[in-house]
């Protein structure tokens, strides 16, 4: 009888753990640039950038459920990003002079966990909120860089090829982040369409700067989970 009882528990228990915890994909569209750039001069010189946003988001997510409406949701997300930049440097003081043009490619990754509250039954819309915390690399950094005089002497041209841009030393940049979306399915396979902003509370310059994060940045995304 006492075995029969526990054999009971565990069947009655092992569905309710193993639906707690669910696993799927996400990807999206970013609706606003991945940088903001501008650029900057005086008469010793400056500095021009550029990028172009690439319009989409791949990634794996993870939801642990607490209870049928409270859960944690964990992801990982990724994208490409890119600039390209010009940089020039004139002393006045001996006509010493530097053109540069840099290309630089590289990987992003995003790592946002999310407290999550769902509404409703079949149809379920949800709130979420938490942290978030940015990696950029792998990167890699090619151009060249043409050095001489304006009052004449040789003109010498090197080549430019890093896996440390000096615009990107540092790599890791925390946020916040919210979303919004509905629940649709039942069982283990369900979709999440949802709106989802991030503020950076970090960034690679101050305001003002010729290459930063977008400060602001709204992605719409969607998601299946198992």
């Amino acid at each position: 009888m006492r075995k029969s009882v526990l054999s009971a528990v565990f069947l009655f228990v092992l569905p309710a753990y193993s639906q707690s915890f669910a696993v799927g994909f996400k990807a999206g569209i970013p609706l606003t640039p991945y940088f903001d750039t501008g650029d900057t001069g005086s008469r010793n010189g400056g500095a021009d950038y550029s990028s172009a946003t690439r319009r989409y988001t791949l990634g794996v997510s993870g939801e642990w459920r607490l209870t049928n409406s409270i859960g944690f949701e964990l992801d990982v997300l990724y994208r490409r990003m890119g600039y390209t930049g010009t940089a020039n440097f004139f002393d006045t003081a001996n006509g010493n002079f530097s053109n540069s043009t840099i290309n630089v490619r590289g990987n992003s990754w995003d790592f946002p966990v999310m407290f999550k509250y769902r509404f409703g039954h079949v149809v379920r819309p949800y709130l979420a909120g938490g942290g978030v915390l940015r990696y950029v690399g792998p990167v890699h950094e090619s151009g060249e860089v043409m050095t001489g005089s304006a009052v004449g002497g040789p003109v010498s041209t090197s080549p430019i090829d890093t896996s440390e841009p000096s615009d990107l030393n540092k790599r890791f940049y925390p946020g916040l982040t919210l979303a919004g979306g509905v629940e649709i399915g039942a069982g283990r396979f369900r979709v999440l369409p949802e709106i989802r902003y991030t503020r950076w509370t970090a960034n690679i310059s101050g305001p003002g700067g010729v290459l930063r994060l977008a400060p602001d940045q709204v992605d719409v995304m969607v998601g299946l989970l198992f």
